[in-house]
């Protein structure tokens, strides 16, 4: 595992962002949601998995697509997320859906078992993600398809960028190295794929606008994604003032929307 990613500590950051996170999923992450299962070819009666299934977005659009007669596994390496998305599911009366706690990073053989397979914003937490989209790839039956998003570039322009000077000027030299940044490129992706033996993968890259209906609406995007981890390191105080330079400069440049970039995969197993 690089340096780099061993400084992002994943299992607090989102243990302790889960509840804002689950917010975001529905509030600003939906759409990656949407889109990927309408890419999907999810009928009654089929078997699908979710890895890294957070707060549940995709796992019970998933389940609402394969019906009572079809089945949804979802699988998190943090209890506060499928605690969130235990809820979820019971709310819906979503019987079709178990959940599990699992490591992408220590998965068993897959013995190819499910039509689709969808790891959503997640993949770039991987150690080594070559290892494990093959452990994903191995969980796909003949016939059936891998799912795989990624956030792209441009994440948050124009805010992100005046985000991480005010926390510079804070603290002077603290990192804001971000785990995404990995797979933003759509040739990573693809070459990622191919190492892992996952054939025919179609990959995309989009930007998407996300409304930003006021200068206040930026700090739950904060609290609700990695990002989470760096305003935790400010303090409360410093935290304070950099919200405050954030609003201010949002409201001084009449930014009403923000870019969501995402880069998207799609692979049929022969």
């Amino acid at each position: 595992m690089s340096k780099d990613l061993q400084s992002f500590d994943t299992r607090n950051t989102y243990s302790v962002a889960s509840s804002d996170y689950a917010v975001a999923a529905e509030e600003f992450w939906g759409f990656i949601s949407d889109d990927t299962v309408a890419r999907l070819d999810l009928r009654p009666g089929m078997r699908a998995l979710d890895f890294c299934c957070g707060p549940g977005p995709m796992t019970v659009r998933m389940a609402e697509r394969v019906g009572p007669t079809g089945h949804v596994e979802g699988v998190d390496i943090l209890d506060e997320m499928l605690g969130i998305t235990q809820r979820r599911v019971r709310e819906r009366g979503l019987d079709q859906v178990t959940l599990r706690h699992g490591d992408i990073d220590a998965l068993p053989p897959g013995g190819e078992r499910f039509d689709v397979v969808n790891c959503s914003l997640g993949i770039y937490f991987a150690e080594d993600m070559v290892r494990t989209l093959a452990a994903f790839w191995s969980y796909v039956r003949p016939g059936g398809t891998l799912a795989i998003t990624t956030i792209g570039r441009r994440l948050f322009e124009p805010v992100l960028p005046v985000f991480f000077e005010a926390c510079r000027s804070e603290r002077p030299g603290m990192g804001t190295y971000l785990p995404w940044v990995r797979t933003e490129d759509p040739d990573v992706v693809r070459a990622l794929l191919d190492a892992a033996g996952v054939t025919g993968a179609e990959v995309t890259a989009a930007d998407t606008p996300l409304p930003l209906g006021s200068p206040e609406a930026w700090w739950p995007i904060v609290h609700g994604s990695g990002l989470r981890r760096l305003e935790t390191e400010l303090g409360p105080e410093a935290e304070e003032r950099v919200r405050k330079t954030c609003e201010e400069w949002i409201a001084e440049h009449r930014v009403d929307r923000i870019n969501v970039g995402t880069v998207r995969a799609i692979a049929v197993k022969p």
